[in-house]
């Protein structure tokens, strides 16, 4: 029995990453499956876990002490163990006399107690649907354990009619609702080196001498690609990628990342070294140059090899023991090498820090003598595109022309999705957010998916119901929830006050009801609906955002109205003004996060460094294979490239909320997400001051870099 609890120990952690195991370390395994009653395979993802929280990626006699307290201590909490306490001299935790009781199969015939029926009782949505509680990425002490952290009890307990102390009934704990929540509007974080002012403030000051509010230009940054709305005749076709045009496509972004890398560090393969240096011996180059070689060729000195980052394991977290390094098809014939970083990693000389993900490209030096392992010593992570530059007078236009922004900040708000709690359709959220709004009037709000969220319980079902004026519940489509609940608020914001400059920008959501669900995404079509049908809470297939153009503005030539609403790709590289603004709604942030290793960090960089991968990859979604749920077209990788270094990246995420300069230039945003399931969330606002006129003035017809990184205020505060 112990022989066989080793060996399915074993093969647990080896699905994790960890393919050896010391035998005394698995028998230290064992006492704690058998003390703690875990499966090796809740053993194995507690490990994953504790691994990933504490950045811990090797299991020895050292790591095992960190790894088994927090175990423990994660069971007391939970009431597993009577205390912390560990006897030290036989490694296994000192449990509760009366235990956890013997389980039943799932089938057994013994009938639970009143208490055990309400209790494993699922709570009711408020649409009376039965919502199933989602245990997924819980540790493996949470999963034997309720959400309220109590024991739940099992049909094969004794006394079944009795509660002991590991039998209580957890009482179900009411979520915050929206209304209750507290601090409305404090600041969660900012970004704010030079101490300036918010705009609402400088827009205050000058009240008296303010001129009429100009309309900034937003359009696709020129360089970009991206897709197309989808019409009648040329529909937006996905899922028709066959196998080899996927694989032309990996083929194509090694080879582009691979010349920029080579291009950008003076990378020679050893024909051009020779060449260059005719007069010099091959060996002499050899020792003393690191020339770019195919990978998987052996060779006795340094070498250059330029890959994609692979995961030996089909499954599990990438950890270093388990990084592989692919070169392309045409010059290293697809080869895949292993990559050994424990010189790297230990050199206190070199004391370089790595952050690797699977898809990413990039170039390593070190000594590749078996073809099959290669001993890094020095790592490029990939090359940043070019940096955004404009020339001074296009930047006196925008900042001090008549018709930019006339010495003002340009204020920009970001909001993403979801728009309204899980408990109801009624967008509450929303409705604070465009009342806000319109009392500070804003140049530009970007407002990234989901509008109509597939993962809300009251969209699920497919028949949405919402209250018409009169009190009636009525079904209505994806799209008429839209434009009743979304696009309605905005109509009535532009018609209360028609001479609002504040312009919209929807990006669409993979998650999005009304939209295709792939990425990259295409923007929301609004459809003119020419059937007849008058009514508005009648019309399908039809967002209303024509109605938003149209308020308050009827008697205005269409030619002459100013765009009020923008309807962009999902990811866009965007042109506010002389500002290059990225956005990209995908959470790329939590999908790296969730499948990355690093070494030498500094602390509190783990995710400006994922943040900088995107620059360095010059991609809005690197990761490869992607996160469940992404849906990537790879026919269409090229239109989720990043062709410019932005001034600004916005980046939602459901991690933690931030801004900062990444990479000298860029500032970059997770504004968070407006609403955390039946309580508010966070947004971010940005205010970019102008620049200095008298540096422009002498700047004459010479291009300059934007320096947003120093005349920009970041505010992330909460709804």
């Amino acid at each position: 029995m112990t022989s066989t609890l080793k060996n399915e120990i074993t093969s647990a952690f080896t699905t994790v990453g960890l393919t050896s195991l010391p035998a005394p370390l698995v028998t230290k395994l064992t006492g704690l499956s058998t003390s703690l009653r875990l499966t090796p395979r809740q053993l194995a993802e507690a490990w994953e876990a504790h691994s990933l929280t504490r950045n811990v990626d090797v299991l020895d006699d050292v790591t095992f002490g960190g790894y088994q307290s927090a175990l423990a201590k994660e069971a007391e909490s939970k009431g597993l163990i009577a205390s912390s306490s560990v006897d030290s001299k036989r490694n296994v935790v000192v449990m509760q006399s009366s235990g956890l009781g013997k389980r039943t199969a799932p089938h057994s015939s013994v009938t639970p107690s009143p208490m055990a029926k309400r209790g494993a009782q699922t709570p009711q949505s408020a649409s009376g649907a039965t919502a199933p509680a989602d245990r997924s990425g819980l540790s493996a002490v949470d999963n034997l354990t309720t959400p309220s952290g109590k024991v739940p009890i099992s049909p094969g307990m004794k006394h079944p009619g009795v509660a002991s102390a590991n039998q209580i009934t957890p009482t179900a704990k009411s979520a915050p609702k929206y209304q209750d929540r507290t601090g409305t509007g404090s600041l969660v974080t900012s970004y704010n080196p030079n101490s300036l002012p918010t705009a609402v403030e400088v827009n205050a000051q000058n009240a008296d001498n303010a001129t009429t509010q100009k309309t900034c230009t937003i359009q696709y940054h020129p360089s970009s690609t991206h897709p197309q709305p989808p019409t009648k005749s040329t529909p937006f076709r996905h899922m028709f990628t066959p196998l080899a045009t996927r694989a032309k496509a990996l083929e194509s972004r090694i080879l582009t990342m691979s010349d920029s890398i080579c291009e950008k560090y003076n990378i020679k393969s050893e024909e051009e070294e020779m060449l260059k240096y005719e007069h010099v011996s091959a060996e002499v180059v050899d020792d003393n140059m690191a020339c770019w070689t195919p990978v998987g060729i052996p060779k006795q000195g340094k070498v250059v090899c330029v890959g994609r980052i692979c995961n030996e394991a089909h499954e599990g977290r990438l950890n270093r023991a388990s990084i592989r390094l692919e070169g392309s098809r045409k010059d290293s014939s697809g080869s895949r090498i292993h990559l050994d970083l424990n010189s790297l990693v230990t050199n206190n000389d070199n004391n370089q820090s790595y952050s690797f993900f699977p898809g990413q490209i990039v170039a390593v030096e070190g000594i590749n003598s078996s073809g099959r392992t290669m001993q890094a010593s020095r790592l490029y992570e990939g090359v940043p595109p070019p940096v955004e530059k404009s020339t001074a007078k296009e930047l006196i236009k925008y900042n001090y022309g008549p018709e930019g922004q006339n010495g003002m900040p340009l204020s920009i708000v970001s909001m993403c999705g979801p728009f309204t709690t899980k408990d109801n359709l009624e967008y509450d959220p929303l409705v604070d957010m465009v009342m806000k709004i319109s009392e500070d009037q804003p140049d530009v709000v970007i407002m990234c998916g989901p509008f109509v969220d597939g993962r809300q319980p009251l969209v699920q079902g497919g028949e949405p119901t919402i209250t018409d004026e009169d009190g009636n519940e009525k079904k209505v489509s994806y799209e008429n929830l839209f434009q009743t609940k979304f696009a309605a608020l905005l109509e009535e914001m532009y018609a209360n006050d028609p001479d609002t400059k504040t312009q919209f920008v929807l990006v669409p959501s993979t998650e999005d009801m009304i939209c295709e669900s792939v990425y990259p995404q295409p923007p929301l079509v609004n459809q003119e609906v020419t059937s007849g049908v008058k009514k508005f809470n009648d019309e399908f297939g039809n967002l209303g955002l024509n109605y938003v153009e149209i308020a308050g503005r009827e008697n205005i030539k269409t030619s002459e109205r100013t765009k009020r609403v923008h309807c962009v790709s999902n990811p866009c590289t965007l042109k506010i003004n002389e500002l290059s603004v990225g956005v990209t709604s995908s959470d790329v942030l939590f999908h790296i996060s969730s499948d990355e290793t690093n070494a030498n960090l500094p602390p509190g960089g783990r995710l400006t460094r994922i943040a900088q991968h995107l620059i360095q990859q010059r991609s809005y979604y690197p990761l490869f294979p992607a996160a469940k749920g992404a849906c990537l077209d790879l026919s269409r990788s090229d239109e989720w490239e990043m062709p410019v270094q932005p001034d600004i990246l916005i980046v939602p995420s459901k991690l933690t909320t931030f801004a900062r300069k990444v990479l000298d230039t860029t500032v970059v945003v997770n504004p968070g997400e407006l609403t955390k399931n039946t309580t508010g969330g966070t947004y971010a606002v940005i205010d970019v001051h102008p620049m200095k006129k008298e540096a422009l003035e002498k700047g004459g017809d010479a291009e300059m870099e934007h320096g947003v990184q120093d005349r920009v205020r970041v505010d992330i505060k909460r709804i």
